[in-house]
């Protein structure tokens, strides 16, 4: 199998958020539809609530508090009477329900599509590879367990750092974020110390 080169790589991955953002007008974000798929879920609204648009004083409101419930009322600064008025802003409404799930399925399909034309699509219900399967040894449990824990920790990790890997690595560090950069070195320089130390314990 021939794998692209480290440049050809990289071109491919910065291509893939700029026609995000060209067909879109978003930035990639793949923890964050998934996210919004949860939040969907766990705050239905009616179809009478969805229709109706929130006014910029209901979303000023809202916005001040859940920053009250998060910080505190220090934490909310009210404007000065002297102060000139906030420009007017237009809010572009969120993506449906649908939209998120088209597109994280979109990934899963890309996944079976490219392990198929290469001719490597296996079934299996465990991850393969000798390394895992050394670390780990020949327990089913262990096999199973590994990665639900490692999705736990990703997940957290994600949703404590603001981003995951497109959103930190592909869009954030693209735009020179402080906190992308951090956090790209961070999740990266621990993958190959993990990998490293899997490595010299297999």
């Amino acid at each position: 199998m021939r794998y692209l080169t480290f440049w050809q790589g990289a071109i491919a991955l910065a291509i893939v958020p700029l026609l995000h953002w060209t067909f879109l007008g978003r930035t990639l974000a793949v923890s964050g539809r998934f996210s919004a798929i949860v939040d969907g879920f766990r705050h239905r609204k009616t179809k009478a609530e969805a229709d109706t648009p929130m006014s910029e004083e209901e979303l000023l409101a809202a916005i001040r508090a859940e920053t009250s419930a998060a910080f505190g009322s220090e934490a909310i600064e009210e404007p000065s009477a002297r102060a000139p008025a906030a420009a007017s802003i237009s809010l572009r409404p969120p993506d449906s329900l649908g939209m998120h799930v088209f597109f994280l399925g979109g990934l899963a399909l890309g996944g079976f599509v490219s392990t198929v034309v290469t001719g490597s699509f296996v079934p299996s219900l465990w991850l393969r590879g000798e390394l895992f399967a050394n670390f780990v040894g020949p327990s089913s449990v262990s096999h199973a367990l590994v990665p639900l824990v490692g999705g736990l920790l990703i997940g957290f990790g994600t949703r404590m750092a603001g981003g995951c890997t497109s959103g930190h690595g592909l869009c954030g560090v693209s735009q020179f974020q402080p906190g992308s950069l951090v956090a790209t070195i961070g999740f990266f320089g621990m993958g190959v110390a993990v990998s490293f130390l899997i490595g010299a314990l297999s």
